[in-house]
């Protein structure tokens, strides 16, 4: 009797792990590509500006009078498209001129729009005259409501208006400076394969630039 509860006991844990192996062995569920979403595993910055308050307001922020603009920092992103060293950098610099680039749209961005509409009307006639003529004076002629004159002339025209509008709405930015005191003060990874750069510029780094160039030209 021991004998058989052993032997079914083995059996059911054979079937238990066969059962689970077949279980592992499906393939995995793909999603597909309109279905999927943006990850949302970190908040994305832009553009951040900060103030010099007056004297004897810049205790808090809702108590502080706004002056001169004292800093400005903006943050860009790049996708790295890998995990090597070598996409890591290449990201890292796309990321940094990325950054460059908002912050001069930012202080200066020319933008011009142009609208243009384009009409093609095609006008198609066709004409299809069917005459008909009596064979002999003496044929007796029926009338029908179908056809109440079966032997006059019949003109067939038929006249096709196709009118194409195409709207063409062009949008050009362009924006170009020369930023002198803007340095990347972080540079970091934000997502599996996306790095963020960070650059700022303030009234001490723009007084560094200027006493470097007199001091190195």
């Amino acid at each position: 009797m021991r004998k058989k509860l052993a032997v079914v006991s083995v059996a059911m844990m054979l079937c238990a792990c066969s059962s689970t192996y077949r279980n592992s062995d499906r393939a995995p569920v793909v999603e597909a590509i309109g279905s999927q979403k943006l990850s949302t595993n970190f908040t994305r910055q832009g553009v951040k500006l900060e103030w010099d308050c007056s004297w004897g307001t810049g205790f808090s922020d809702a108590t502080c009078v706004k002056g001169d603009v004292k800093a400005i920092e903006v943050t860009a992103y790049a996708p790295s498209f890998g995990n090597s060293e070598a996409n890591r950098e290449a990201a890292f610099a796309v990321a940094h001129d990325m950054a460059l680039v908002k912050l001069n749209r930012f202080i200066q961005d020319d933008i011009s729009s142009t609208r243009v509409t384009t009409t093609l009307t095609k006008n198609v006639e066709k004409a299809n005259d069917k005459l008909k003529s009596r064979i002999g004076d003496t044929q007796t002629v029926r009338l029908n409501d179908d056809d109440p004159y079966p032997d006059s002339n019949v003109a067939n025209r038929d006249n096709v208006n196709e009118v194409i509008r195409t709207v063409t709405e062009s949008i050009r930015t362009q924006s170009s400076g020369i930023l002198k005191g803007v340095r990347s003060v972080d540079e970091r990874i934000v997502d599996r394969q996306t790095v963020a750069v960070t650059v700022r510029w303030d009234k001490d780094s723009a007084q560094a630039v200027r006493e470097l160039q007199k001091r190195l030209r």
